[in-house]
């Protein structure tokens, strides 16, 4: 089968990494759009992207048998418009905005792609989405069934990754890594606090924004000397940094489900998540990492604690990737969904 899953605009980020493994790991014909010729040229020349847009409108996508839409209303309402008795439309749940997450609310985008998911992607020939939790809640709030297929991993990356690669090129070792952004609903601020609460341990934030100029902009706040802000690096560097870190901590308010947790399990690393959503479905009733309550920095550098005098709960964590979340089954189960539907 001939198969359109996008959209990818911004090279980084779990749902442009999800969308290139399907392509990747699927016995289907997968095109991404857009293809990574046309990302290069919209990413150089932004004016250009307003075009292609509307060229895709105008020549619609029928010509493939399924178009999967992920997290972009633009797209999803594109596929909307092109399905047809051959050509059917998959849309896949990453998440939802959720007031509570935001200080103050949700903006008018945010709104308006919530709007877009429920009114429109309810609609889809085949709905999935990526962790148990955000699955009852569709059925449960809008009562929108889906299917339930994780995000996945591949064990291979263990390979890719090099701890004395990242030494050397950032001069750190034996840190607590972050990796996320800026964003509020990250709750980078949480991790802040517990490098506070830990001045003896060095912690390491990496992702978008995350400079001390921005942080302090952002936040209004002091900088722990004990916190090194790296801010946006590419995605080999990332991997490096997991690989060279003593634990991985993820402090977000709320997670789908999370590939740099996921990512760090792959790698044996022990980590340490809120206890709700995603990690709660990864993690809970496991050995393979540590759930803390949400709201409680005593909590959460106690879990910290743990992870860093455990040496059995980095096997684990890896044992659990093989286990449940190797991207091939992963992909698998997607490719029976799509031949489903022929």
């Amino acid at each position: 089968m001939k198969i359109a899953v996008g959209t990818i605009f911004e090279e980084y980020g779990g749902v442009s990494r999800h969308i290139r493994n399907i392509r990747r790991y699927s016995s289907h014909r997968v095109s991404i759009v857009p293809s990574r010729p046309v990302r290069i040229l919209l990413n150089r020349c932004r004016w250009v992207k307003p075009h292609y847009k509307r060229f895709i409108e105008q020549s619609r996508l029928e010509r493939y048998d399924i178009l999967h839409s992920h997290a972009d209303p633009w797209f999803e309402r594109v596929c909307r418009a092109s399905r047809s008795q051959s050509c059917k439309w998959v849309h896949t749940f990453h998440s939802l905005f959720f007031a509570e997450d935001y200080e103050g609310g949700l903006v008018d985008w945010q709104i308006e792609e919530n709007q877009a998911l429920i009114e429109w992607c309810s609609q889809a020939d085949l709905r999935i989405c990526v962790s148990p939790w955000l699955h009852e809640f569709l059925q449960k709030k809008y009562q929108i069934s889906t299917h339930v297929i994780e995000n996945g991993i591949d064990p291979a990356i263990h390979a890719m990754a090099k701890a004395d690669r990242f030494v050397r090129r950032y001069g750190m070792d034996r840190f607590i890594l972050y990796v996320g952004g800026i964003r509020e609903v990250k709750n980078p601020l949480f991790f802040k606090r517990l490098a506070e609460r830990m001045p003896d341990h060095r912690f390491v934030m990496v992702g978008e924004r995350l400079n001390e100029a921005s942080f302090r902009s952002a936040y209004q706040c002091d900088i722990p000397k004990n916190l090194h802000l790296i801010g946006a690096i590419r995605y080999p560097d990332v991997l490096d940094a997991m690989a060279a870190a003593r634990a991985y901590v993820m402090t977000s308010k709320r997670e789908s489900m999370p590939y740099t947790l996921l990512e760090s399990m792959a790698l044996g690393k022990p980590v340490v998540a809120p206890d709700h959503s995603g990690p709660r479905d990864v993690l809970a009733g496991t050995d393979a990492g540590f759930l803390y309550h949400p709201d409680s920095l005593d909590d959460a550098a106690d879990k910290i604690g743990l992870a860093l005098d455990s040496r059995t709960v980095g096997p684990a964590a890896r044992e659990r990737i093989e286990e449940s979340y190797h991207i091939s089954k992963q992909i698998r189960k997607l490719d029976e969904l799509y031949q489903s539907l022929v």
